[in-house]
Protein backbone atom coordinates (compact mmCIF):
# COMPACT_ATOMS: atom_id res chain seq x y z
CA UNK A 1 0.00 0.00 0.00
CA UNK A 2 2.78 2.40 0.60
CA UNK A 3 3.95 1.88 -2.91
CA UNK A 4 0.56 2.76 -4.41
CA UNK A 5 0.44 5.89 -2.22
CA UNK A 6 3.85 6.96 -3.54
CA UNK A 7 2.74 6.42 -7.12
CA UNK A 8 -0.51 8.31 -6.49
CA UNK A 9 1.37 11.19 -4.90
CA UNK A 10 3.77 11.31 -7.90
CA UNK A 11 0.87 11.36 -10.34
CA UNK A 12 -0.90 14.07 -8.33
CA UNK A 13 2.33 16.13 -8.12
CA UNK A 14 2.90 15.74 -11.83
CA UNK A 15 -0.64 16.86 -12.60
CA UNK A 16 -0.26 19.88 -10.32
CA UNK A 17 3.08 20.75 -11.93
CA UNK A 18 1.58 20.53 -15.44
CA UNK A 19 -1.31 22.76 -14.41
CA UNK A 20 1.03 25.29 -12.82
CA UNK A 21 3.41 25.18 -15.85
CA UNK A 22 0.48 25.79 -18.18
CA UNK A 23 -0.44 28.91 -16.23
CA UNK A 24 3.14 30.20 -16.10
CA UNK A 25 4.41 29.21 -19.54
CA UNK A 26 1.10 28.92 -21.25
CA UNK A 27 0.06 30.21 -24.59
CA UNK A 28 -0.51 33.95 -24.83
CA UNK A 29 -3.06 35.41 -27.14
CA UNK A 30 -2.15 38.53 -29.10
CA UNK A 31 -4.59 41.17 -30.17
CA UNK A 32 -5.04 41.91 -33.86
CA UNK A 33 -2.98 45.09 -33.51
CA UNK A 34 -0.12 43.32 -31.74
CA UNK A 35 -0.09 40.55 -34.35
CA UNK A 36 0.00 43.13 -37.17
CA UNK A 37 2.85 44.99 -35.47
CA UNK A 38 4.74 41.74 -35.05
CA UNK A 39 4.27 40.85 -38.72
CA UNK A 40 5.38 44.34 -39.81
CA UNK A 41 8.48 44.14 -37.62
CA UNK A 42 9.40 40.74 -39.07
CA UNK A 43 8.94 42.02 -42.63
CA UNK A 44 11.07 45.12 -41.92
CA UNK A 45 13.84 42.95 -40.50
CA UNK A 46 13.70 40.68 -43.54
CA UNK A 47 13.97 43.69 -45.86
CA UNK A 48 16.92 45.03 -43.86
CA UNK A 49 18.62 41.63 -44.01
CA UNK A 50 18.07 41.47 -47.78
CA UNK A 51 19.43 44.97 -48.29
CA UNK A 52 22.48 44.16 -46.19
CA UNK A 53 23.20 41.06 -48.25
CA UNK A 54 22.75 43.07 -51.48
CA UNK A 55 25.06 45.83 -50.25
CA UNK A 56 27.62 43.23 -49.18
CA UNK A 57 27.55 41.64 -52.62
CA UNK A 58 27.85 45.09 -54.24
CA UNK A 59 30.81 45.90 -52.02
CA UNK A 60 32.41 42.60 -52.99
CA UNK A 61 31.93 43.43 -56.68
CA UNK A 62 33.33 46.91 -56.13
CA UNK A 63 36.40 45.50 -54.41
CA UNK A 64 36.94 43.06 -57.28
CA UNK A 65 36.66 45.88 -59.83
CA UNK A 66 39.08 48.05 -57.86
CA UNK A 67 41.59 45.18 -57.66
CA UNK A 68 41.34 44.72 -61.44
CA UNK A 69 41.87 48.47 -61.90
CA UNK A 70 44.94 48.37 -59.66
CA UNK A 71 46.36 45.50 -61.71
CA UNK A 72 45.77 47.31 -65.00
CA UNK A 73 47.32 50.52 -63.61
CA UNK A 74 50.39 48.59 -62.47
CA UNK A 75 50.70 47.16 -65.99
CA UNK A 76 50.36 50.69 -67.41
CA UNK A 77 53.14 51.92 -65.15
CA UNK A 78 55.41 49.07 -66.25
CA UNK A 79 54.67 49.76 -69.92
CA UNK A 80 55.22 53.49 -69.43
CA UNK A 81 58.60 52.80 -67.84
CA UNK A 82 59.56 50.61 -70.80
CA UNK A 83 58.39 53.32 -73.21
CA UNK A 84 60.40 55.94 -71.35
CA UNK A 85 63.52 53.81 -71.68
CA UNK A 86 62.92 53.40 -75.41
CA UNK A 87 62.18 57.07 -76.06
CA UNK A 88 64.84 58.47 -73.73
CA UNK A 89 67.54 60.36 -75.58
CA UNK A 90 70.82 58.55 -75.17
CA UNK A 91 73.57 60.84 -76.43
CA UNK A 92 76.25 58.31 -75.58
CA UNK A 93 74.86 55.81 -78.07
CA UNK A 94 75.44 58.22 -80.99
CA UNK A 95 78.79 59.68 -79.94
CA UNK A 96 80.32 59.49 -83.44
CA UNK A 97 77.39 61.38 -84.89
CA UNK A 98 77.72 64.13 -82.27
CA UNK A 99 81.49 64.20 -82.69
CA UNK A 100 81.04 64.73 -86.44
CA UNK A 101 78.49 67.52 -85.87
CA UNK A 102 80.83 69.16 -83.40
CA UNK A 103 83.80 68.90 -85.72
CA UNK A 104 81.89 70.40 -88.66
CA UNK A 105 80.49 73.20 -86.48
CA UNK A 106 83.94 73.96 -85.06
CA UNK A 107 85.46 74.04 -88.54
CA UNK A 108 82.66 76.27 -89.84
CA UNK A 109 82.89 78.69 -86.93
CA UNK A 110 86.67 78.85 -87.14
CA UNK A 111 86.53 79.43 -90.89
CA UNK A 112 83.90 82.16 -90.45
CA UNK A 113 86.00 83.98 -87.84
CA UNK A 114 89.11 83.62 -90.02
CA UNK A 115 87.27 85.08 -93.04
CA UNK A 116 86.00 88.02 -90.96
CA UNK A 117 89.48 88.83 -89.68
CA UNK A 118 90.89 88.73 -93.22
CA UNK A 119 88.34 91.33 -94.38
CA UNK A 120 89.54 93.91 -91.85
Amino acid sequence: MTRSIKIASWVLGFALFCGWADLVWGQTTLTKEQADNLVNNIQELQIKADSLSISDSLKTLEIDLLNEKIDSLEEDVALTEKKAKLVKASWYENKWLYFTYGAILSYGLTDFIHSITNIF
